[in-house]
């Protein structure tokens, strides 16, 4: 006859041990993880520039010169993507999800400041990880775009 034992064993006990320190090692692992996470985000590769306009060029001839300088750009790399706000009367044009920091690619906002007089540009680009894309080429190349087609009127 079998002799029925009411509790675990010391090999069951054991095993039971080793798996929840193991599972609590895991969390505590994730948990680090995310804690860098959340850090590298504040290393988020951005660039600014300003640009001089005519007080008298409206918001939409300038964003229609942003608009094409960012299509010109993403011709030649798929880390541009289009421009998902467009508020002329508020002087904000921005691609991508510029507010999110956990995306990847180049981010732009664009903003009429000075009474008029000026853009100000601020470029996110950030690949895996918060991996510099080249911000500052990026932001380069974007701002001598729209200063081309801007006194090219």
């Amino acid at each position: 006859m079998h002799e029925l034992t009411l509790g675990a064993t010391n090999q069951q006990r054991h095993w039971r041990t080793r798996t929840a320190a193991a599972a609590c090692l895991a969390f505590s692992a994730a948990a680090i993880g995310a804690c860098s996470m959340t850090q590298s985000a504040s290393k988020m590769p951005m660039a600014s520039a300003s640009i001089s306009t005519p007080a008298d060029l409206s918001n939409a001839r300038i964003f229609d010169c942003a608009e094409a300088a960012v299509s010109d750009l993403s011709q030649t790399s798929s880390s541009w993507p289009k421009i998902t706000l467009r508020d002329e009367s508020k002087g904000v044009l921005e691609s991508g999800d510029y507010p999110a920091d956990d995306k990847t690619g180049f981010r732009m906002r664009l903003e009429r400041i000075n009474a008029g007089t000026g853009i100000r540009v601020h470029l996110k680009g950030a690949g895996a990880y918060y991996v510099d894309l080249g911000v500052q080429k990026a932001i380069d190349d974007l701002t001598r775009k729209v200063d081309e087609c801007i006194k090219a009127d």
